[in-house]
C-alpha cells in the first residue's frame, strides 16, 4: 500500500512537472527548458517499471534522456515538446482503435468492467454503447492529433516547415498552436467527457452512477492486473 501511494505521489509530481514545465518552456527562450516536459512524460510512462527496478525500463529511460540531450547541440531541443500535442492524442487514438479489433475488448468496455464490475456489461445495450464510445474517442483523438500537427507544421515562426528551411504555404501564427495545445485541446477533451456523461445518463439510465473519484481509484488499483476479454 505504501509503495502504491509513493508511486501515486511520484506520478502526480511528474504530471505537475510536465504541465508547469510546458508553461515555463513556452514563456522562455532557454532551449534546455524545452527538454523538461518530454523528460517528465517519459518518466511518467516508464514509472511502473522504474519503481520496480526493471533494467529494461531504466535502460530505455537512459537512452531516451540521452537522445533528448543530443538535440541541444543540433538546435532541435524544442522539437519533442512541439510534437507532444500531436503525438499524445495519436498514441491514445491508436490504443483506442486497436482495442476495437476482432477478439479484443474495447477500452471503454474495459474501463467499465474494472470500475463497475463485469455484471454491468451483461446488458447488450451497455456493451454496444461502450464499443461505440471507444470508436468515438478514437476518431476524436485522431482529429485532435491532426489539428495539432497541422498547426505546428504551418506555424511561423518555428514551425516544422520553417525548421526544415521550407516556406509555409499557409503561414499560421505560432500562437495558434500554443493556444490549441495549452487551452483549446483540454477544453475539447473536457467537453467530450461532459457530453459522454450526459449521453450515458440518457441512453443507459440503468448504468451505475459511480463518481469520478471512485472510477479513478478502481482504475488505478485494478488496471495493471486486468486482462483483455474477447
Amino acid at each position: 500500500m505504501k509503495a502504491a501511494r509513493a508511486r501515486a505521489v511520484l506520478a502526480g509530481a511528474l504530471i505537475l512537472a510536465w504541465l508547469l514545465g510546458t508553461h515555463r518552456a513556452t514563456a522562455s527562450s532557454d532551449p534546455r527548458l524545452a527538454l523538461l516536459p518530454p523528460l517528465a512524460l517519459i518518466s511518467l510512462l516508464l514509472l511502473p517499471g522504474l519503481c520496480r527496478g526493471h533494467r529494461r525500463s531504466w535502460l530505455l529511460w537512459l537512452l531516451l534522456t540521452l537522445a533528448l540531450l543530443a538535440l541541444l547541440p543540433l538546435h532541435l531541443a524544442a522539437l519533442p515538446m512541439d510534437l507532444l500535442p500531436a503525438l499524445l492524442p495519436a498514441l491514445a487514438a491508436t490504443a483506442f482503435g486497436a482495442s476495437l479489433r476482432r477478439g479484443r475488448e474495447p477500452l471503454i468496455t474495459r474501463f467499465a468492467r474494472i470500475s463497475e464490475g463485469a455484471a454491468a456489461l451483461t446488458d447488450a445495450a451497455a456493451a454496444r454503447y461502450t464499443r461505440a464510445v471507444t470508436a468515438a474517442w478514437t476518431l476524436l483523438l485522431a482529429a485532435m492529433a491532426l489539428v495539432a500537427l497541422l498547426l505546428i507544421t504551418l506555424a511561423v515562426p518555428g514551425g516544422l516547415l520553417a525548421m526544415a528551411g521550407a516556406a509555409s504555404p499557409w503561414p499560421l501564427p505560432r500562437a495558434w498552436w500554443g493556444l490549441w495545445s495549452s487551452a483549446i485541446a483540454y477544453a475539447v477533451l473536457g467537453a467530450a467527457l461532459v457530453l459522454e456523461y450526459v449521453l450515458r445518463r440518457w441512453l443507459l439510465p440503468q448504468a451505475p452512477r459511480n463518481g469520478f473519484v471512485a472510477f479513478a481509484r478502481a482504475l488505478a488499483t485494478h488496471w495493471p492486473a486486468s486482462k483483455q476479454r474477447p
